[in-house]
């Protein structure tokens, strides 16, 4: 098997590794620069992510030929969702759009299936604003946006995902129809304007 990272060829002991959820830990914890992370795996030349967590396990060992990895710093990560970040919302706001109008035509079971990928891309979203908050050491309850501080907007967009949750819980999806389409998109699109203010 060969193993590339960042175009780098690297050796490395394959005993007791049986998958390749296995070998990426590995390379992880052995090969990667502290403070980078995994962009890319390329498995065989073709570019492999997982479609549920885990999916790498079902990767036998003896099924790799070749294994190109790509890494990146987290600055340099943070940097480009700055870049990257207004794109990001828009696909955003077409998805919540989407599971707003499956909800009011009262289609359960592909709303629902939209609504959990929305939620996913919601905490990824969040998750991510707080990585680049640490990693470039952003003051969000510093810098102003209209009547607020960015950190009170970050509160809100948080606030209205955990009211999103209750509603799912209580099976009102009109509710939650209402909620996305006047409460996380106009917040959202609030977010394409504080993006660019945080690059600045």
């Amino acid at each position: 098997m060969e193993i590339l990272i960042d175009q780098q060829s690297i050796e490395m002991d394959t005993s007791g590794v049986n998958n390749l959820e296995e070998i990426l830990a590995k390379i992880m914890a052995e090969d990667v620069t502290p403070g980078s992370t995994i962009t890319t795996v390329k498995l065989n030349g073709t570019v492999y992510s997982e479609k549920t967590p885990h999916d790498a396990v079902g990767v036998a060992i003896s099924d790799i030929k070749t294994l190109e990895i790509n890494t990146m710093g987290e600055e340099e990560i943070a940097w480009r969702f700055l870049e990257n970040g207004v794109r990001q919302l828009d696909l955003l706001i077409q998805g919540a759009e989407k599971v707003s109008e499956l909800f009011r035509i009262a289609d359960e079971a592909e709303a629902n299936e939209h609504y959990a990928q929305l939620l996913e891309s919601l905490r990824l979203f969040l998750h991510i604003v707080d990585q680049v908050k640490g990693i470039l050491n952003l003051d969000l309850s510093a810098i102003a946006f209209e009547n607020d501080t960015v950190e009170q907007r970050f509160e809100k967009l948080s606030e209205v995902i955990n009211e999103m949750l209750k509603v799912q819980e209580e099976k009102d999806w009109i509710m939650l129809a209402d909620l996305i389409e006047y409460e996380l998109m106009p917040l959202l699109e609030e977010w394409k304007s504080i993006v660019p203010v945080l690059k600045q």
